[in-house]
């Protein structure tokens, strides 16, 4: 018996059960996120009022209505500022289904594809949504990503609340 539990928003139970990984793992009082990153059913920014998680998780949600749907049919956002912002979106959704909120990242991975040349505007929206004290943070400079066009991955730890 495994000595963790698995987090699966309700919009993303079919990522589970088709691709077999958990949004999200809950062990010793830990959040461990899998990567995300930020889609859209139409490769469109999430409307703006477009912070919950029906809406952060729609592009995974559409691509797995089809059975033989693969992750790299999944549309990136075109837009880089707005991927960015939905892959946030999608992180907090993840941690607020886990129990626990962005206040409560510790350590912060991102895989970044052209990394010089997004990353001014990877800032300014991580800033919008990471806010001080400051966690651990690796940026790595990677050639692709599974999801076509995508610019960027976040993975996180937070403590549960």
């Amino acid at each position: 018996m495994p000595n963790f539990d698995v987090v699966i928003p309700p919009a993303l139970q079919r990522v589970y059960d088709a691709w077999h990984f958990a949004p999200a793992t809950i062990a010793n009082g830990m959040v461990y996120c899998s990567g995300i990153i930020g889609t859209s059913a139409d490769g469109q920014p999430l409307k703006p009022s477009a912070t919950d998680a029906d809406a952060a998780f729609d592009g995974a949600h559409q691509t797995l209505q089809s059975d033989d749907a693969a992750l790299s049919d999944i549309l990136a956002i075109r837009d880089p500022e707005a991927q960015f912002d939905a892959a946030f979106v999608a992180v907090r959704a993840v941690l607020e289904a886990a129990g626990t909120g962005m206040n409560e990242i510790v350590n912060m991975t991102t895989y970044h594809v052209d990394i010089s040349t997004h990353m001014a505007v990877f800032m300014q929206v991580k800033d919008r949504h990471v806010t001080a004290p400051w966690p651990a943070w690796t940026a790595i400079g990677v050639s692709e990503l599974i999801i076509p066009g995508g610019l960027m991955e976040i993975s996180v730890v937070a403590i549960l609340e």
